[in-house]
């Protein structure tokens, strides 16, 4: 299985899940996404160099910018930033079975995290 494949089948999964929330998986740039008055809530997928047919390490980004969104040095735009890797969460998506491990983990996160802190700013809006 190659990375575009693997992360739009975990990308699809995940839209089901969050669908009632307002989560859109967009293939385009590989992110669920899901926009309120004031901010951008995404999950970003981020591939490594040196995937095999065997491997496909990812690394999952819980991410809230503000809107509109201004990156400039100054501005104060993102609210998250929340990387599985950094964190020392090493995921690979290379078979049906690993998508749903890493699945698992992600939700486990998406709800500790980026849910959470999403109640908290759609609750002040």
């Amino acid at each position: 299985m190659k990375f575009k494949e693997a992360v739009q089948i975990l990308g699809y999964k995940l839209e089901e899940k969050y669908r009632a929330l307002g989560f859109k998986y967009k293939k385009s740039d590989r992110t669920l996404t899901m926009h309120s008055k004031n901010f951008t809530y995404m999950i970003a997928f981020f591939s490594f160099s040196g995937n095999t047919n065997e491997k496909i390490d990812v690394d999952v980004c819980y991410i809230i910018n503000r809107r509109p969104y201004d990156p400039s040095p100054d501005a104060d735009s993102q609210v998250l930033y929340h990387s599985l890797w950094n964190k020392g969460v090493y995921l690979d998506i290379a078979n049906e079975e690993k998508i749903d491990t890493a699945y698992t983990i992600i939700c486990k996160w998406m709800d500790k995290i980026l849910i959470t802190k999403l109640d908290e700013l759609c609750a002040a809006e």
